[in-house]
């Protein structure tokens, strides 16, 4: 395993991460070794460990690392979130839909000590906004209220975790420019580059302060080896959701980049992790896992880095989208 700092902060995590979004809920499969694969990710050298409060029901994103973290507290940089509403009369409208949200100042600072409660921690090494609008990034009061926290010892750094689909720019430009934070998570893969691309653009003329986690590294999968052209996902999967010629076309798009894996000691899914760690603005990888097996397959892929060569090649295909036309255009979404 290699680390890597947040941008310019004091912050080191491992370059792969563990997300326990997989764990809190069954809409990636069905995950049975829960705690074996916290044990795993943490035997490979990860370090850095993502959840929220949001993740299953009533808290269980983090009620489930609490254990883990009572033997592990030292060895762990701990990311957890704020923003959604966990209160009985603000359910989710359908099932894998987005909660209401709660940006009242008050309201964040009760999440923050609800979150200490349930992790049974005293402070949050990284504590994002989560799937924010532009709203929150640009309320002063809210800000006024996670400086409060931050003075307070209760967190140490703050972040911004965009989503849950490919898009918000002006979120994710705003809280570079405007906000002391040290992370922006987005989806960003080595055939879906955008909108992460100018995300570091953005920081990089800000000095590189902002660092850079990505998340669905594998493309829901066609970039993983997992599945394939064929696969039909259950209703409740995830993956479902995603726009059928959008699959294909990422299917059509991960053809061309076989030189990253055949022949180079590499799998398909370390190789998709590899090419985003050949850009340094990007801090940590967290990849989707569902047992203990790909948890040891992709913490492997940071000590697999792409030559110089393969990771020019890649940025060429990308700048040609890899030669093919495109079925479906993936809109980026906005709050406006």
């Amino acid at each position: 395993m290699r680390y890597r700092r947040f941008g310019t902060s004091d912050l080191e995590v491992s370059e792969v991460g563990f997300g326990t979004w997989t764990l809190a809920s069954n809409w990636w499969g069905e995950v049975e070794d829960k705690r074996g694969m916290l044990d795993a990710a943490l035997h490979a050298g990860i370090t850095f460990f993502d959840t929220a409060p949001v993740y299953g029901e009533d808290g269980l994103g983090e009620t489930l690392m609490a254990d883990f973290l009572r033997a592990h507290r030292d060895e762990v940089v701990l990311t957890t979130k704020c923003g959604y509403d966990l209160s009985a009369d603000a359910r989710r409208p359908a099932q894998q839909r987005e909660r209401p949200h709660d940006w009242r100042p008050e309201s964040v600072r009760q999440q923050c000590e609800d979150s200490l409660r349930r992790l049974g921690i005293d402070v949050i090494d990284l504590y994002q906004l989560h799937n924010t609008r532009i709203e929150p990034i640009l309320d002063d009061d809210l800000w006024a209220t996670l400086e409060d926290l931050r003075t307070e010892g209760k967190i140490k750094h703050l972040g911004v975790a965009l989503g849950p689909a490919i898009g918000w720019v002006e979120e994710g430009l705003e809280s570079i420019r405007r906000r002391p934070i040290c992370s922006l998570q987005t989806v960003y893969n080595i055939i879906e580059q955008e909108p992460g691309r100018t995300f570091v653009e953005e920081s990089v003329r800000h000095d590189g302060r902002v660092g850079m986690i990505s998340r669905v590294p594998h493309a829901s999968d066609s970039l993983s080896g997992k599945v394939d052209r064929d696969t039909k996902f259950p209703a409740g999967d995830h993956r479902a959701h995603r726009n059928r010629d959008n699959m294909l076309d990422n299917f059509d798009k991960a053809d061309t980049l076989s030189f990253l894996w055949e022949g180079t000691g590499r799998t398909k899914g370390q190789a998709a992790i590899a090419g985003i760690l050949a850009d340094p603005m990007f801090t940590t990888v967290l990849p989707t896992c569902v047992n203990v097996d790909e948890v040891a397959e992709y913490a492997a892929a940071a000590d697999l880095p792409l030559t110089a060569e393969e990771a020019e090649r890649v940025g060429a295909l990308f700048a040609d989208n890899f030669g093919i036309v495109n079925r479906y255009e993936m809109p980026l979404k906005a709050s406006r």
